[in-house]
């Protein structure tokens, strides 16, 4: 994906029924939309991949050549200027018709961040302007927190493996934290206290319910504030 598309999609995952609306097609598992641009000089095209992956394609209507002038950041010109706008605005008309908004990046990061909403009435606190996807859960009465929600790549975890990923940090009591290590799905704690914190990798290794579950602990634990 390019960076018009991470920008103006970060955050946001498509929603079928609103897609169906605003003109995309289904094929097979995927929607696809297109239309002419700029007095149809230019044929845009956009493939929506389960609802999260995003393939876009600008088409000279008149050559068939693929156009990608107005991704190079140097490139300049009131011409370039001109498919560049074009470009942006569609892509943020199809994210305002045919998206939802989201927390956070993966799936099961933003079912969790749902089901501690529904059962806490908490939602994520975006504390650093340099970390805009670090999610915290704070217990209002005490004010401590009882999980983190973080994007990392897989690397700081697991030295075998890379790729980005979504993590949620969760406090437990201790003995718990070495039973736990021995099961798929859970780290020693990033970047906290490893004696008191775990983490979780939200990737469908574990289901809800079971996250949920000791999500429940960690909140206990945040009611008391020593």
């Amino acid at each position: 994906m390019d960076d018009f598309v991470n920008k103006i999609f970060k955050n946001k995952i498509f929603d079928k029924v609103k897609m169906k609306k605003f003109g995309f097609k289904k094929s097979g598992r995927n929607f696809v939309y297109s239309e002419n641009i700029l007095n149809n000089q230019f044929e845009f095209y956009i493939q929506v991949i389960d609802t999260k992956n995003i393939e876009t394609r600008l088409t000279d209507t008149q050559t068939k050549d693929i156009y990608t002038l107005h991704l190079v950041e140097d490139a300049a010109g009131t011409f370039v200027g001109e498919v560049r706008d074009s470009y942006k605005n569609i892509l943020e008309e199809i994210a305002q018709n045919c998206c939802n908004d989201t927390f956070f990046i993966f799936p099961q990061s933003n079912r969790i961040a749902d089901l501690i909403k529904e059962k806490y009435c908490d939602s994520p606190e975006f504390l650093w302007e340099k970390f805009p996807g670090f999610g915290v859960f704070r217990n209002p009465c005490s004010k401590k927190w009882y999980g983190l929600i973080s994007n990392i790549d897989k690397s700081k975890i697991d030295k075998n493996s890379k790729g980005k990923i979504e993590i949620l940090n969760i406090k437990l009591d201790k003995d718990e934290i070495q039973d736990l290590l021995k099961q798929k799905g859970f780290y020693p704690a990033y970047h906290m206290n490893k004696q008191s914190w775990i983490t979780i990798i939200l990737d469908e290794t574990l289901c809800d319910k079971k996250i949920m579950t000791l999500i429940e602990k960690s909140h206990y634990f945040s009611n008391f504030k020593n």
